[in-house]
């Protein structure tokens, strides 16, 4: 099968390059998924800046597919839950599988959720794992209807469906995000929108009763002045902030730990609920063929984007 690989020798966008592998034999409590469309994230911008061999390896766990934590396709063969021909969303384990930059992915049943009739493939492949580290989110903050919720780095994978999460919720939504992106955050049910080169933090109006920071720049010493008494800090990059975490320890105003290791059946259905329903919709910035996958990549890590960018296999 074809799939993107990466050769360690080389760079940047260079060391990936379109080969061949063997299409993956399903394990008991795996399918075979034909992938369709696959989104590009955090996970692979960051696999696009590490260049040392030793921390590459250590990411990517000399797996032989490692770019493509979440997908859609048409499920290939028979499982416990799923059969074939099923058309079904999901995302791989970061740590565990081989991902799905590739024709064929072999995927735990349990991470999977199927296709409502009119979500297509790209926009399904666009939900996963920005769904539902949003979902995890909010679940552990506490989103009610009333509250103050700021989305900082509203524009990426997750922040266009914190946002939507937020607003559908009944509460009222701050974000801080690229120029460009202002306009279409207030058409996702944000009310105020900042672009980040023009105001600092400690300058934004009211205080949140959620701080949702997606942008790696926050840490709980600037964001707790700005939450309520009770306030919630959710860092997207915890490991980033750990003199915060201890100091949370000792205050009312909360950092819970956010870790969305893999996609969940569950979760997914929740989601894509919410898309049914209208009240989320999936947010792609651009599609690609797979052929175009290296113009693809360059656009993930050189440009500002609005939601995922997408592959078609």
């Amino acid at each position: 099968m074809r799939a993107v690989l990466i050769d360690s020798t080389k760079q940047r966008i260079n060391k990936f390059h379109l080969g061949t592998a063997p299409v993956p034999e399903p394990a008991s409590g795996e399918v075979l998924v034909e992938v369709k469309a696959v989104s590009l994230g955090a996970w692979e911008k960051e696999l696009a800046h590490t260049d040392n061999l030793c921390a590459l390896a250590r990411r990517t766990r000399n797996k032989t597919v490692s770019l493509g934590l979440e997908f859609a396709g048409v499920v290939r063969s028979d499982g416990n839950h799923f059969c074939g021909g099923q058309r079904v969303l999901g995302g791989t384990h970061l740590f565990k599988d081989e991902k799905a930059l590739a024709d064929y992915v072999a995927v735990r049943e349990d991470y999977l959720a199927e296709l409502p009739d009119g979500l297509d493939f790209s926009q399904a492949a666009a939900l996963p794992i920005g769904m539902e580290t949003a979902l995890t989110a909010f679940d552990k903050a506490g989103l009610r209807r009333g509250g103050n919720v700021l989305v900082h780095g509203a524009s990426g994978g997750v922040g266009v469906y914190a946002v939507q999460i937020a607003a559908a919720a009944g509460a009222t939504v701050t974000t801080v995000s690229g120029k460009s992106s202002r306009k279409r955050l207030a058409e996702l049910g944000a009310a105020t929108s900042y672009y980040h080169g023009d105001t600092s933090f400690p300058d934004l109006a009211g205080a949140f009763d959620i701080v949702f920071d997606l942008s790696a720049r926050l840490r709980f010493g600037q964001v707790r002045p700005k939450l309520s008494d009770r306030g919630v800090f959710i860092n997207a990059n915890p490991q980033h902030d750990i003199a915060g975490l201890i100091a949370a320890q000792f205050s009312r105003k909360r950092i819970p730990l956010l870790f969305v290791p893999r996609s969940s059946s569950e979760m997914q259905r929740r989601a894509l609920d919410m898309v049914t329903s209208g009240r989320v919709r999936p947010i792609v910035e651009k599609t690609y063929p797979m052929s175009q996958y290296q113009q693809a990549l360059t656009d993930l890590i050189t440009k500002e984007r609005f939601g995922r960018i997408v592959v078609c296999t």
